[in-house]
């Protein structure tokens, strides 16, 4: 039963998870936030570990909350229970999630969900979702305060920095766009002078002569505005050029770990994050300023033609600029859901099509054809939010806009007929009026666009602030590698048991190594561990009798290459994969490397040869042949060591043979993970791996 009272509602912040498992960290460091401890979600990973599988409970979430001076307690109730905690406080949702309820009213419960934001759902709804638990936190007497962190935001100043020659390019479309101001403001004139001057005096010649002048002002106001805006375009195709070189290099470069731990659209969804910024950046800053500049030119011309007029206008944009701003917050909502649901909906229209032949041979396209309208139906309705705030705000406005000019032209007619303005002043002052309001939506707007990408820059912070791989490395470059040495290392996943326990031992170059083991025993994590993809937790792994940090990341995965079972190859010329797609292919190498791998005679066989196109997914590869073509990629460059992950797994016996008859045969260091001992065994040490620990086994029992 839900004993505590209901509490005032105070400012929660809205925190996005970025991984699949931190809904839950989220959620907490929404709470801290609430209550004046601002923390990031980068923090909060440093300082808590979560379980990639599992996440995390709400004891979990209870006990690190005590260390920031939280009191609180797990509850178990129903939906109608609510009402009579204190908020926000955590709740356990949809059976496998967690989202923050902020506000319980007779109508509906306002939830910050870490996965798709603020959202508002009726009772029937809510009582659906709610799973029963929650956990209901306050601050106790050592709650401490923290302000936000500087390293924990990204700025649209820190991107713009990242583009090169952009204050050169933004100077030169300011002078474009004074310039084009100018001739705006000076083309009013022409319309006031031909009703008061040319017509009032019937004078035929003025008439002719303003036309000329005012014809070619009016060929260097559309010459001007034309090369603006192929000026806005080069900027534009600019700064999204510079901004994804550096953009893509930190995802090539990022750790392992931010790919497993983020949804597979996460790419599509940066790509999209960082077209926005780009942007908004290119032109965002000099559009507003030379809005502003107009507007207030034409805020002075208005003020000179009829002051109490130009005051109806002031106050109508005034009223329109408040609805603009009314409109941020829900428009920031909006355009991030937008943006998350088409990446989901795009990325798995991408995986299906990768896994098109596993879904045909399972009669299971009525099933994953529910699933993609259900991701479509979202993505859709995420535009249609979207675009259905833009036209109410636009129906609200043009109705404001329409009010004013009704009471500025019959003010305006008289005032004419009064005497205190001319016809002509009155078509000059309407023409002002238009910059002016022009000049207002447009930072309205511009406004509006620089708030909708807090969402894309969190999501561009997530990347640029994760560690990067080769941070733990050093500079040193690694020669040939004669031994790699274990040092009582051990490995474990976050919030798990060790997966590797005080390993010790010394792979030698000269002696073949073939570790066996059950599904899960951490062989492949072995692997990985030697050639840097996976940091261990304690020990000390030394090549060459240095720490194994102390190398450049690049050298050593140079000497020393990993062969996963599940490797694939990329869209591109078979000549290009096994390559690596080297700006300058060695072709006798690729030749040689094939034929190690025991597939140059296959390749030979085909019309094109080593230029066949590989399409991932495509079935005229075996998966033996791409077996060995990804084996021959990594013999391509000639490395010391080959880490084999179930080479032989998709070959039959007599190629297998052959296979690794020829790795034996080329002097390279080989370590062989299997099931299979039997199928790789032939020399060298023989070890298994079981509970964490290796041990030398018997040849002979195994492969009796």
């Amino acid at each position: 039963m839900f004993l505590f009272s209901h509490k005032k509602e105070l400012t929660t912040p809205m925190i996005r998870q970025h991984e699949y498992t931190e809904c839950g960290l989220a959620c907490l460091a929404m709470l801290l936030g609430h209550y004046g401890h601002h923390a990031s979600l980068s923090q909060l990973r440093r300082q808590h570990s979560v379980s990639e599988e599992a996440g995390t409970s709400l004891f979990d979430l209870l006990n690190w909350s005590t260390g920031y001076g939280f009191t609180g307690r797990v509850l178990q109730g129903t939906f109608a229970e609510l009402t009579e905690i204190r908020l926000p406080a955590i709740a356990f949702w949809r059976g496998h999630h967690f989202v923050v309820i902020t506000h319980f009213s007779a109508k509906q419960v306002t939830v910050h969900d870490p996965a798709s934001g603020v959202r508002h759902y009726r009772h029937r709804e809510a009582a659906a979702l709610f799973s029963g638990y929650v956990l209901e936190l306050q601050p106790g007497p050592v709650f401490i305060r923290q302000e936000a962190q500087p390293e924990q935001t990204l700025r649209l100043g820190a991107l713009s920095g990242l583009i090169g020659h952009l204050h050169r390019r933004q100077l030169a479309l300011l002078l474009f766009s004074l310039f084009c101001l100018l001739l705006m403001l000076i083309s009013p004139s022409y319309l006031q002078l031909v009703v008061d001057e040319a017509v009032a005096r019937n004078d035929y010649d003025l008439v002719i002569l303003l036309t000329l002048v005012f014809a070619i002002v009016f060929v260097f106001d559309v010459a001007s505005r034309l090369l603006k805006q192929i000026l806005e375009i080069c900027m534009r195709n600019f700064a999204y050029d510079d901004l994804s070189q550096t953009v893509r290099s930190l995802l090539l470069r990022a750790h392992p770990s931010w790919f497993r731990t983020r949804p597979s659209g996460i790419i599509l969804a940066v790509e999209k994050s960082l077209h926005a910024c780009a942007e908004f950046i290119s032109n965002g800053y000099i559009a507003m300023l030379s809005s502003a500049l107009m507007a207030l030119c034409s805020l002075v011309f208005m003020l000179f033609y009829n002051l109490q007029i130009a005051m109806i206008t002031l106050v109508s944009m005034a009223l329109f600029f408040m609805l603009r701003f009314m409109l941020i917050g829900p428009w920031q909502r909006a355009v991030d859901r937008s943006i998350l649901k088409t990446a989901e909906y795009e990325s798995l229209l991408v995986e299906t099509q990768k896994g098109i032949i596993t879904l045909k041979a399972n009669n299971m396209e009525a099933n994953l054809s529910q699933v993609l309208e259900v991701a479509m139906r979202q993505h859709i309705a995420a535009l249609i939010k979207k675009e259905r705030l833009l036209a109410r705000f636009d129906a609200t406005s043009l109705a404001v806009i329409n009010i004013e000019q009704l009471i500025v032209v019959g003010y305006g007619a008289w005032s004419v007929m009064q005497g205190s303005m001319t016809l002509g002043m009155l078509f000059a002052y309407l023409s002002y009026k238009r910059y002016f309001a022009d000049g207002v939506m447009q930072i309205a707007q511009k406004l509006l666009e620089k708030s909708s990408l807090r969402g894309p820059l969190e999501r561009l912070a997530d990347l640029i602030h994760y560690p990067q791989e080769a941070e733990r490395f050093g500079d040193l470059p690694l020669g040939p590698v004669a031994n790699i040495e274990f040092d009582d290392v051990s490995f474990s996943w976050p919030a798990k048991a060790a997966t590797l326990k005080n390993l010790s031992l010394c792979l030698k170059r000269e002696q073949e190594t073939v570790i066996i083991g059950r599904s899960g025993s951490g062989k492949t994590t072995f692997l990985r561990l030697i050639c840097g993809m996976l940091n261990h937790s304690s020990g000390e792994i030394r090549i060459n009798q240095r720490p194994v940090t102390d190398w450049q990341l690049s050298s050593l995965r140079e000497r020393i290459r990993i062969v996963h079972a599940d490797d694939t190859l990329f869209t591109g010329t078979l000549a290009e994969n096994v390559a690596s797609f080297a700006a300058e292919i060695d072709h006798p190498r690729v030749r040689s490397a094939c034929r190690l791998a025991e597939i140059d005679t296959i390749v030979d066989a085909l019309p094109h040869g080593y230029e066949t196109p590989f399409v991932p997914g495509s079935p005229f590869f075996s998966a033996g042949e791409v077996q060995r073509l990804v084996l021959a990629r990594a013999l391509y460059s000639k490395p010391d060591w080959l880490l084999c992950d179930e080479v032989t797994a998709n070959l039959d016996k007599v190629t297998a043979q052959h296979v690794l008859a020829n790795l034996r045969g080329s002097g390279i260091g080989l370590v062989l993970v299997t099931h299979s001992p039997e199928r790789v065994y032939q020399q060298g040490q023989l070890l298994s791996l079981e509970n964490g620990s290796l041990a030398a086994v018997d040849a002979a029992e195994v492969l009796a």
